[in-house]
């Protein structure tokens, strides 16, 4: 429709700005209330007297789909669907624009057309080739069936208006045909898909319905590596669908345990290897300046490209780092340092989070589907009132939870530590423990005098130990290290090495224990590693008179530091020329005692 045809159906049409006034048809109007104007290919419509839309388009004979400006037909459009009868004749086409919408017109017959299918016969898309088939594939949308043909070579339809838009008559045309549904991965996919089977059971020869997680639906699936065969054997391997033994029983999709043991296994599809899972949440929690942020962004670069993080493989793709509480310059500055040059597909949000909150980022999780979301931090963005209260923290992050797993993403949230670390991980999120326990992996950081060290606790995967994270202040970037003991036990190493460098002759353990800061158990692994890899040697028996001796090789004297005589010599022996000693008459008679060393500690 254009806009001279729309003001040809109205009265009392006058010129107002940059559009035109006209008494509204909607109502007993004498006052000129209705408001007619072109913005972007559209005409508006607006009655200030507050009639719908749809009274006023009714009341002129037209539809709001009509309300397209007829130049702006192609305007948006990324693809076209004709639908044809069993002729090949065209009696409608449905428009898919950007980001996701979806509209219907057929031709006028005089070469233009009517947006709306009014009076319009409704059939399968590609419904020749249906016809003509004995297997067909049923998606949700033509997108998907698109795929099929091009990449599987499969023949497959859906019907007009996507999920919920099914009609029995659909079926006909499929009666005696050997049918695979294609559950798109969200409720109103497997509902869909559950609706479509139930109208064709009895009328197919062999039903079957089928979901291709981790991918939301069968073109996500291919552009992942699924390839005909795979799909074949999919199919091939999943039960016959009765309405006896899966269906929706008040919004829960019931599945008996003989089907789902039946299920192939998908591998689990990480964002990082063994630690986090695509389709989940996950959440970082140390007391601040502890390097929450710093963690979160470096997991997000390594994603960005792909690369290894903290020694695991990482599941390259775009990634989205909100910034809710820095100023952007810091952002930049971070990513900056650590090497980032913009190719990295990352968006950043630095700024305060929107009104909606949750909410609106459950819709831009929507839109884009990225690998990666970070959120930092988490009460910057969730609207708690009651940080403690565990039903209200579950339900602000629910919606989170979901749209996470429909849309494949993992979002990473950075949270603080309650005042108290907690040895249990799970307690460790500052307020309720419904943080800890909604999420798939948490992430403890903590901070000593010598070093940071982070540890997880996973619902899938296995459990990081508690390990040193190695930070480099220029770059920010970071690295894991070994155990803290390992790292204790290093320094002790380097410490023992100094201490004997300063000191003349071998030494006794309990004289590098005096010298030498650390635990007792520390220092003696130390020992034995340093003996192990031939930087000192161990000498002596380790009993009372003869305790082991710690030293250089080949570094000579075997004298100990300290005492009047070679440790080497037995104590108790009587020496041959004991009498030629000459001993005063007034002297008390000598009396050789044992001398005594506490230090007979076996490493």
């Amino acid at each position: 429709m254009n806009i001279e045809s729309l003001l040809s159906r109205l009265k009392g049409v006058r010129r107002s700005g940059q559009g035109w006034m006209a008494l509204c048809p909607a109502h007993e109007d004498r006052n000129g209330s209705l408001s007619i104007r072109e913005v972007g290919g559209k005409i508006l419509l607006h009655c200030h007297a507050s009639c719908a839309v749809k009274s006023v388009c009714e009341a002129v004979g037209t539809e709001i789909g009509e309300l397209f400006l007829e130049e702006s037909v192609t305007a948006g459009v990324i693809a076209e669907y004709h639908y044809v009868d069993e002729a090949g004749t065209l009696l409608y086409v449905v428009e898919r624009r950007a980001p996701k919408d979806f509209r219907q017109r057929r031709p006028d017959g005089n070469g233009g057309w009517i947006w709306n299918l009014k009076g319009t016969r409704r059939v399968l898309y590609h419904l020749p080739e249906v016809l003509g088939a004995k297997s067909v594939l049923i998606c949700e949308r033509e997108k998907d069936c698109e795929t099929a043909r091009a990449a599987l070579g499969l023949v497959a339809t859906c019907n007009p208006g996507g999920a919920g838009k099914w009609r029995d008559e659909y079926s006909e045309p499929l009666r005696e045909k050997r049918i695979a549904i294609i559950e798109d991965a969200d409720e109103p996919g497997r509902k869909h898909a559950q609706q479509v089977a139930a109208s064709l059971a009895g009328k197919v020869e062999l039903l079957k319905v089928l979901e291709l997680r981790p991918a939301k639906d069968l073109t996500e699936w291919v552009e992942h590596g699924g390839t005909r065969e795979a799909l074949r054997d999919l199919i091939a391997s999943a039960p016959e669908w009765t309405p006896s033994r899966t269906g929706y029983a008040n919004g829960f999709v019931l599945t008996p345990l003989a089907d789902l043991l039946a299920k192939p296994d998908m591998p689990v599809d990480y964002v990082l290897e063994n630690r986090l899972v695509a389709g989940t949440v996950s959440v970082v929690v140390a007391k601040p300046k502890v390097g929450k942020s710093t963690l979160a962004r470096n997991l997000c670069l390594a994603v960005s490209r792909g690369e290894d993080f903290l020694g695991l493989n990482t599941k390259a793709g775009e990634c989205i780092y909100l910034a809710l509480e820095e100023r952007e310059e810091e952002v930049r500055a971070d990513f900056r340092a650590m090497g980032a040059d913009g190719s990295e597909p990352i968006l950043i949000h630095a700024a305060m989070a929107p009104a909606e909150g949750i909410f609106a980022l459950c819709d831009l999780i929507r839109q884009r589907r990225p690998v990666l979301v970070v959120v930092d931090p988490l009460f910057r963005l969730a609207r708690i009132r009651d940080e403690k209260a565990y039903a209200e923290t579950y339900a602000a992050l629910g919606p989170l939870i979901d749209v996470a797993r429909v849309a494949g993403t993992h979002v990473h949230l950075t949270h603080h530590a309650g005042k108290s670390m907690k040895a249990d991980a799970i307690d460790a999120p500052l307020g309720s423990t419904a943080i800890g326990g909604a999420v798939s992996t948490v992430f403890v950081l903590k901070r000593t005098e010598a070093y940071r060290t982070i540890e997880s606790v996973q619902r899938i995967g296995s459990d990081m130990p508690k390990s040193v994270l190695d930070f480099d202040a220029d770059l920010r970037r970071l690295t894991l290290g070994g155990s803290p003991f390992e790292v204790d036990r290093h320094e002790s190493e380097d410490a023992i090495l100094a201490f004997l460098e300063g000191n003349e002759g071998p030494q006794t353990q309990e004289q590098i224990r005096d010298g030498v800061e650390g635990q007792t158990k520390t220092i003696r692994a130390a020992l034995t590693a340093l003996v192990a890899s031939g930087s000192i040697s161990k000498t002596g028996e380790g009993t009372k008179g003869k305790p082991f001796l710690y030293g250089f090789p080949n570094s000579g004297s075997q004298h100990i530091s300290g005492t009047r005589k070679p440790e080497s010599r037995n104590s108790t022996q009587v020496l041959s020329n004991l009498a030629e000693i000459l001993v005063p008459e007034n002297s008390q008679k000598t009396i050789v005692v044992p001398e005594t060393d506490t230090d007979v500690l076996e490493l």
